[in-house]
């Protein structure tokens, strides 16, 4: 009884300290930021044969195409898989809105 007890207590602190921030930052941070940088700025090694890494440097986010946008996270294309089993449709919305913020956040840092 006391063993059980204590597993329940063990499982029931560790469920409370993970995170489920679904916050676009939190979001873009998990999926995105390994690939595209913290602030859309790709990787620190120029890689020729995805030139979009760097999001600040796509043509997409610097039109603010949220359609072709959105066709990117949910279809994916080449290296960038498909978000579209991780990311709610409203989830999706918000990230478009983060990732066509990153612009002008850079140039506000």
């Amino acid at each position: 009884m006391r063993r059980g007890s204590l597993l329940l207590l063990v499982v029931l602190l560790l469920a409370g300290c993970r995170t489920n921030d679904r916050s676009a930052p939190a979001l873009y941070k998990r999926y995105c930021a390994r690939c595209h940088g913290g602030q859309g700025e790709g990787a620190p090694r120029p890689n020729k044969m995805y030139p979009y890494l760097k999001l600040l440097a796509s043509p997409m986010i610097q039109q603010g195409d949220r359609a072709a946008v959105r066709q990117q996270i949910v279809e994916g294309e080449g290296p960038m898989p498909s978000f579209r089993r991780r990311l709610s449709p409203p989830e999706v919305e918000q990230m478009i809105d983060f990732v066509l913020g990153l612009p002008s956040r850079k140039a506000g840092s």
